[in-house]
């Protein structure tokens, strides 16, 4: 990655929410995972960017530059679901088996401005009431996200371009390995001009997961296939 002393951290996917409760300096809120102890300068915001189909292997294999040069933490997360609906639900639900607290709500409580940027499937199942943005396609999405960046504390993008090329039929789930690194490479740009636009004080955690469902892209059998069962979702944190 960034360099030979890049801290590397396993943790389980549900300490995510308290994670960032913690670094807004709202603590732990009841019955969620103790949150990542990390030493963390002072926070005036934080954009989380989820990108679906990119975990430990995109980043080995395709080496996205503005995340692996800017990256200050690499955190593994642990979960037994790492498919997209389900790695939504642990970050903002705080667990798969809870609906009772969401991070957007909790954070509008405590006077913190959010907006969700996504799908609409994401924003009827998980906005929780926060201010929203529906996109089809990524372009839209950055767009948005670029305008809004600096206007509110907690923004979440999430860039769906990734989870149609593994479902577009015409590549039966195994796109050709050029667009998928094509794709990585111009999120990875627009990744970096969010982070050159970024006011002082900005933390992005850059996020992945496997899909929206269970997809056997490669065979087991190969190398590659093992790589990529064996492949974690991850959380890139970038501090500006």
């Amino acid at each position: 990655m960034a360099s030979d002393d890049l801290p590397t951290i396993t943790a389980p996917i549900t300490a995510l929410p308290s994670t960032i409760t913690n670094i807004f300096g709202l603590g732990t809120p009841a019955g969620l995972t103790p949150p990542i102890q990390m030493r963390m300068p002072a926070i005036q915001r934080i954009v989380v960017i989820l990108l679906d189909n990119f975990g430990l292997l995109e980043v080995v294999v395709h080496k996205p530059k503005f995340v692996i040069q800017a990256s200050k933490a690499l955190i593994m997360l642990e979960t037994q679901n790492p498919y997209s609906h389900s790695v939504l639900h642990q970050i903002i639900h705080g667990d798969l088996e809870r609906n009772d607290f969401n991070l957007f709500q909790f954070l509008n409580q405590n006077q913190k401005s959010t907006l969700m940027i996504g799908s609409k499937q994401d924003l009827d199942a998980f906005s929780g009431g926060t201010k929203t943005i529906s996109s089809v396609q990524d372009t839209t999405s950055w767009v948005q996200a670029s305008k809004f960046l600096n206007r509110v504390d907690f923004l979440w993008v999430h860039f769906l371009d990734f989870e149609k090329l593994y479902t577009n039929p015409i590549y039966r789930r195994q796109p050709p390995e050029n667009l998928v690194q094509k794709l990585i490479h111009r999120t990875d740009k627009w990744m970096l001009g969010m982070y050159k636009q970024a006011a002082a004080g900005t933390l992005l955690i850059i996020t992945g997961d496997h899909g929206r469902t269970h997809v056997d892209m490669y065979d087991e059998n190969t190398k590659y296939g093992q790589w990529r069962k064996a492949s974690l979702p991850i959380a890139v944190l970038c501090l500006k």
